[in-house]
């Protein structure tokens, strides 16, 4: 699997794509958000190796971004099935270095993803799950054309459920 963006290249996860991916998921401001908080170099590894059987599973996963400009890994983009309220959905995430934040580059990995995902997958229910108190993020799910449908809990958390 392969995207291109203006900007980016969104592409499957390697195993040895872990030395680059790492010091993302080891920053705590970038992990801010997450249920795990800042990850280790092995839980990082094990975060690939679990998108990579994604890919094998449902034909899809979370999808390392690459800037073009440097061929350098700046975080990552894709889809996931979490089980939420009892039930299997997809979900649309996303996470990038924070040297990369605020010039759009997370809504269009977001919205590169959402477009290959009706498009090429022919999924038609995906959602956003997102903590209320992440500003960002909320506004990268509203930019790719995403609304807050509800809120409820998922893995202990209070989230907003965001879908088209």
């Amino acid at each position: 699997m392969w995207l291109e963006t203006p900007r980016l290249i969104l592409r499957e996860f390697q195993v040895d794509d872990c030395q680059n991916l790492a010091p993302i998921l080891a920053s705590s401001n970038v992990m801010k958000f997450s249920s795990t908080g800042p990850l280790s170099i092995s839980q990082t590894k094990e975060k690939i190796e679990e998108f990579i059987a994604s890919y094998t599973k449902y034909g899809f996963g979370k999808w390392a971004v690459i800037l073009k400009e440097t061929g350098t890994i700046i975080g990552y983009c894709g889809l996931a099935v979490e089980t939420l309220d009892g039930r299997d959905v997809t979900e649309l995430g996303y996470r990038l270095d924070e040297p990369f934040w605020r010039q759009g580059l997370a809504t269009e990995a977001a919205s590169a993803t959402l477009k290959y995902s009706s498009n090429d997958l022919k999924i038609s229910d995906i959602i956003g799950i997102v903590a209320p108190e992440n500003i960002a993020s909320v506004r990268v799910l509203q930019k790719i054309g995403m609304r807050r449908d509800r809120q409820t809990t998922f893995q202990g958390f209070n989230v907003d459920i965001y879908r088209e």
